[in-house]
C-alpha cells in the first residue's frame, strides 16, 4: 500500500469519527434538557404528593359552592331525590321559650359550615353523615348525635389529611362557630382528648351543650389510625335565624 493511500485512508477515518462525534454531541445536546425536565417533573410530583393532601381540603373549599348556595350542592346528593321535600319543624328554645324553625337534613345533604379562625378553618363544609364518600366533600355530622341547634352533644368527624387537617392545633379558649341555614352556634374550646376508636364515650349524647370534633390521630402524622383526637367545646351562644318557608 502506498504512503498516499495510507494518508487518505487515515483522513477518511478521522472525518468519519468527527462526523460521529458531532451526531453524538447533537443527540446529547437535544436529549439532556428533555431528560432533566422529566427527572425534575418526577421529583416535583413526588415532593408535592403529600403537601397536596394537606391543601386539597382548602382547594375543594375554594372551588365548591359558597355556604349560602346550598341548592346546587344539594343536587349532588346521591342518597335522595332532588325533589324531596324540605324537612322542617317548629322547635322551642329551652332558654328563651321562643319558637323557631329547624330544618332537618337528609343523609348526604350539605348541612352547615364550620369556622375556627385560630387554626385557619374558614367555612369548612359540613355534610350529614360520616361515610367515606360524604367525608370526601367536607366534614361530617354524626347522625347519632343531636341535630345542630338542639341541646346536647353535636358530633363532627373529618379526615386528618383533608378537611380536618390541623384540627389538633386548637387550644383551650379558641372560638368555634357552627352555622346552618336556621341557626348559628358559638363555642369555646375546652380541651383536647386522645381516645381509642372503640371508645364511644365522646360521641355519646350528653345533657350539656357541647361540640365534639374528632379525626384520626397518629402523633401528628397523616393517615388512618386506631386512635382519634377530639376537640371538646362548650356552647356560649345560640342564635336563631328567620327561615323562609
Amino acid at each position: 500500500m502506498s504512503e498516499n493511500s495510507v494518508v487518505t485512508e487515515d483522513k477518511a477515518h478521522k472525518h468519519h469519527n468527527s462526523s460521529s462525534n458531532r451526531v453524538l454531541r447533537t443527540i446529547i445536546f437535544v436529549l439532556t434538557p428533555f431528560l432533566m425536565l422529566v427527572i425534575t417533573g418526577c421529583i416535583c410530583v413526588l415532593a408535592l404528593s403529600k403537601p397536596y393532601a394537606s391543601i386539597k381540603a382548602y382547594a375543594n373549599i375554594i372551588f365548591k359552592a359558597s355556604s349560602t348556595d346550598t341548592t346546587a350542592v344539594r343536587t349532588e346528593n346521591k342518597y335522595r331525590d332532588d325533589d324531596a321535600p324540605v324537612l322542617s319543624r317548629e322547635v322551642t328554645d329551652e332558654e328563651t321559650e321562643e319558637t323557631h324553625t329547624m330544618i332537618y337534613p337528609y343523609y348526604g345533604d350539605y348541612y352547615a359550615w364550620l369556622n375556627i379562625e385560630s387554626i385557619g378553618f374558614e367555612d369548612v363544609p359540613v355534610y350529614s353523615g360520616t361515610t367515606n364518600d360524604v367525608l370526601a366533600n367536607g366534614a361530617g355530622w354524626f347522625n347519632g348525635s343531636v341535630y345542630i341547634g338542639n341541646v346536647g352533644n353535636v358530633v363532627l368527624a373529618g379526615h386528618n389529611h383533608t378537611y380536618f387537617y390541623g384540627l389538633w392545633n386548637c387550644t383551650e379558649g379558641d372560638i368555634v362557630t357552627l352555622e346552618t341555614e336556621y341557626c348559628k352556634l358559638t363555642y369555646v374550646v375546652r380541651e383536647l382528648i386522645v381516645f381509642h376508636e372503640d371508645d364511644e364515650t365522646y360521641i355519646r349524647p350528653t345533657e350539656e351543650d357541647i361540640l365534639t370534633m374528632y379525626t384520626c390521630w397518629n402523633n401528628g402524622k397523616l393517615g388512618m389510625s386506631e386512635y382519634r383526637i377530639a376537640v371538646i367545646c362548650d356552647l356560649t351562644e345560640r342564635e336563631w335565624k328567620e327561615v323562609e318557608q
